[in-house]
């Protein structure tokens, strides 16, 4: 295996073994709410994580079980933060397994005290909401792989008590021929669909904000006056027997229904006490007849209800409430006027309550057993009283059963939303902050549902209103950039953690993790801090036998700086054995996450021909890392202990690098590529077709907008070939950009030739043919000249200057164009070619010119 290169190696991700997705499309699956759905899928999934073996790199698997999900329709929407929402509220695990779950699907289970060389979390503090890592707008390579890793850190490490949600403006940085190698070949081609969120600003929805704490479900057959929300500080939601929404059963709703309930419960006692009076009154008559029943009946149950002592002395407020009732829940459009006799056939046919066996027991009281052949009482008082008796008691009964409906919470309901007109009012899963505050109002909270099957929703949490007065709602970690501005970061979200190697502008409430360094490559910073964690707890694939196996063998061997360092990583890994028996790093995740940063650094550095110390060595280390974790021992195939530490050493250095051959395995195929890549994008943009050639630009100091066009030598022909319309393309597009933002005055584009991988990996200096170009417009106004002077001469003093050749004008502005270049910038030679564009073309030696942050950046006037 020592011949084989790490080009040579195959990387393959764990995948979950018997995956039962049929069980999910069966009748009875299909038959459950969408809540249920969610619960059934993510607790198998729950199973599948913990039955796998350890250590383990989950994450593939996970996301290769979520494409299945979406893809055979089982849930369309299903996704990783479906999932990371169930798991903190609904899985009922304790924290230390939902911590043991996260720490199996990313593949690094370690003290949660580490991450805090990423994140600020040490005694023990968790952020509260959710805590986004976001990439930069216009993502490159850089920014993702570094973005990634630092959202699989996040997760791991449970930074937030919400979501931690990955994000990559746009989505997938279809720029960078890498992604197909580094994400879509492990992870899927949905992959970024399936992790990320896309947005160009970053935005709370009711997802990130709700909670379940507190909140209790009810269903309407419940009794509602005897919830007390005031002690038990309770969110009450109603849902019918499917679990589906119904409504809100919430403090403020009691004293109202609670009024029109007992000015009910008055009417009812009043009937009552009433007809026990009518019935002694009745029976105490010296000569009752069976001629004096009908008048009985008609004052008692035929009595209007408006007429009874207790609704005269009602407010109008009162009376107008149970009108309401009587008429829009029980449909006596009579309201007040009803008798006692119709609403008791009301709430019969509402299967609200039972007079059938009162109504029964009147008649057989009046009925001819009580009296002779005459029509005259009898004197039989068993008789008599064990008719009253039954009365009483039948009218007692029907009067516990209407107490028993109105007591229940559906009677409160109907009077909350039909009397009072309160229909429920809730929140979509997908309204955003804005849409929360303005639906919220003065309510003590709302209820976050999830749109069910048929339309009907299923209530998932709930927001309390005290949650938006919050100044914080929730956190970010930004890689690769350090402000507010490149992904709109409103002030309620704090950023806490900071990798950057641009200038920063950002302003945190309390100390962040930051750090910011002169280094080419973002990656390069991350990968040096993972380092410190992996060197302390990770095995590189190695057994412990098999650490004390090869330190043996080293201590035979001639003792030189390079046995040195193998010995020290080793005697790191066995410490890593003997003190971290519960820890693990699973080797299959350190590979990924190096070959990534790799590719990364290779990226942003154009393969490290913009490079400081710091970057080499971190490529150099990157590189024997992934070597030993390919043999399974500990290797160096690149070291620099024989090259002097002279001003020569950086690049030589990258030299050796490029040379290598594992490194030329690896970055050798994407760069081939990505030649064949440039010159479809350049073809594609020249005809009109969608194309990404411009889409590397940035916004800077609020005034500059500059971009970067990276080509190889063998696409040079193709450039020139089409390079009128390509300006022409570029121009308008400035001219567009200017109209919607008229403060950017100073538009630039490089067109940057960099080496191919043949041409690195020979080690001959590189020299070329053709110039290399940039591109200037300014509207012509006062100010953008003045911009355009400011950066000419700032930049006529920088070492770039010494390669530029010429400046060519292509428009109508070319006398003053070349007047600015003349008053504000180093002599050149000037030349006027008629374009009809009003731009200025400054040529220099090709190659020169490659870093915009480094070579363009600090040269930019400030607005």
């Amino acid at each position: 295996m020592a011949d084989k290169t790490l080009g040579d190696h195959e990387l393959k991700l764990y995948t979950f073994e018997k995956v039962d997705i049929k069980q999910f499309e069966t009748s009875d699956f299909k038959n459950l709410n969408a809540y249920d759905r969610h619960g059934k899928v993510n607790l198998y999934l729950t199973d599948l994580i913990r039955g796998a073996p350890k250590p383990n790199f989950l994450l593939g698997a996970v996301v290769s079980f979520i494409d299945q999900i979406c893809q055979k329709n089982i849930i369309p929407t299903y996704n990783f933060q479906s999932y990371e929402l169930w798991l903190n509220q609904f899985s009922g695990l304790t924290p230390d397994e939902n911590l043991e779950v996260r720490a199996a699907i990313m593949g690094k289970h370690v003290p949660r005290d580490i991450y805090q060389i990423f994140f600020p979390i040490g005694m023990g503090k968790t952020f509260e909401g959710t805590h986004f890592v976001t990439a930069h707008a216009s993502p490159d390579l850089d920014t993702t792989v570094a973005s990634f890793w630092g959202w699989v850190d996040a997760f791991a490490a449970r930074v937030g008590s919400g979501l931690h949600v990955w994000n990559v403006p746009g989505g997938s940085p279809n720029a960078q021929v890498e992604i197909d190698q580094l994400f879509f070949k492990f992870f899927g081609t949905n992959v970024f669909s399936r992790l990320a969120k896309t947005g160009l600003s970053l935005t709370l929805s009711s997802y990130d904000l709700m909670t379940q704490q507190g909140l209790m479900k009810k269903q309407l057959k419940e009794t509602a006056l005897s919830l007390d929300h005031e002690r038990n500080q309770n969110a009450i939601v109603l849902i019918d027997h499917e679990g589906y929404y119904i409504g809100d059963w919430r403090n403020i709703d009691v004293e109202g229904v609670r009024q029109v309930i007992m000015s009910l419960y008055t009417c009812l006692n009043w009937f009552e006490n009433n007809l026990h009076m009518r019935l002694i009154s009745l029976f105490a008559k010296k000569d009752l007849s069976l001629s004096d029943v009908p008048a009985f009946m008609q004052a008692v149950i035929k009595a209007k209800l408006i007429d009874c002592d207790p609704v005269r002395e009602f407010t109008p407020r009162q009376k107008q409430s149970l009108h309401d009732y009587f008429e829009k829940v029980l449909g006596l459009s009579s309201g007040l006027d009803v008798t006692f006799q119709d609403l008791a056939k009301a709430f019969e046919e509402k299967k609200f309550a039972q007079f059938e066996n009162f109504t029964s027991a009147i008649k057989k009281c009046m009925s001819t057993d009580l009296f002779d052949k005459d029509g005259k009482l009898k004197e039989d008082r068993p008789l008599i009283f064990s008719h009253l008796e039954t009365v009483v008691k039948e009218l007692e009964e029907s009067m516990r059963s209407i107490q028993s409906y109105v007591e229940k919470l559906q009677a409160a309901f109907q009077i909350k939303t039909d009397v009072f007109g309160f229909k429920p009012s809730y929140l979509s899963h997908r309204d955003e902050l804005a849409e929360i505050k303005a639906k919220m109002a003065n309510y003590p909270y709302l209820t976050v549902n999830y749109l069910g099957d048929k339309g009907k929703h299923v209530p998932v949490g709930i927001i309390p209103s005290n949650t938006l007065r919050k100044s914080t709602l929730g956190t970010v970690t930004l890689r690769d950039f350090s402000n507010r501005q490149e992904t709109s970061i409103p002030p309620y979200l704090e950023v806490i953690s900071v990798i950057d190697h641009h200038k920063t502008e950002l302003t945190t409430k309390a100390p962040p993790m930051l750090l910011i360094c002169d280094a080419q490559s973002c990656n390069a910073l991350v990968a040096e801090l993972t380092f410190q964690i992996n060197d302390k707890y990770s095995l590189g694939g190695m057994s412990p036998d098999k650490i004390a196996s090869q330190l043996k063998s080293l201590a035979s061997q001639e003792q030189n700086t390079q046995t040195l360092r193998l010995k020290r990583r080793l005697l790191q890994r066995q410490m890593a054995a003997l003190s971290n028996q519960a820890s693990y790093i699973d080797p299959t995740r350190e590979y990924l996450e190096y070959l990534q940063f790799l590719h990364a650094i290779l990226d942003d550095t154009d393969l490290l021909t913009k490079i400081s110390q710091r970057d080499v060595h971190i490529t150099a280390e990157l590189l024997n890392r992934l070597k030993s974790l390919m043999l399974g021992f500990e290797v160096e195939t690149v070291h620099f202990d024989d090259i002097p530490q002279n001003a020569n050493y950086t690049k030589e250095c990258a030299k050796r690098l490029l040379t290598n051959p594992d490194l030329y395995a690896l970055y050798s195929k994407i760069y081939t590529q990505r030649e064949v890549h440039v010159d479809s994008e350049i073809d594609n943009l020249a005809k009109g077709k969608p194309s990404i050639l411009f889409e590397d630009t940035k916004i800077q100091n609020n005034c500059a907008r500059i971009g970067q066009t990276k080509i190889f030598a063998d696409n040079y022909p193709t450039l020139s070939k089409h390079v009128d319309s390509l300006r022409s393309i570029w121009f308008e597009n400035a001219q567009m950009i200017y109209k919607e933002h008229p403060a950017i005055l100073l538009h630039m584009q490089m067109i940057t030739t960099i080496g191919s991988a043949e041409e690195l990996f020979s080690g001959k200096e590189l020299a070329y043919q053709h110039q290399d170009e940039l591109w200037i417009w300014i509207p012509g106004d006062s100010l953008s000249i003045a911009h355009l002077k400011a950066f000419l001469t700032a930049f006529r003093t920088s070492p770039q200057a010494s390669h530029m050749k010429e400046v060519e004008f292509l428009g109508s502005n070319a006398e003053e164009l070349s007047r600015i270049f003349t008053e504000s910038f180093n002599p050149l030679p000037h030349k006027t070619t008629d374009k009809n564009l009003p731009i200025a073309i400054l040529r220099y030696t090709a190659g020169a010119l490659n870093s915009r942050k480094a070579m363009i950046s600090p040269y930019l006037p400030a607005k």
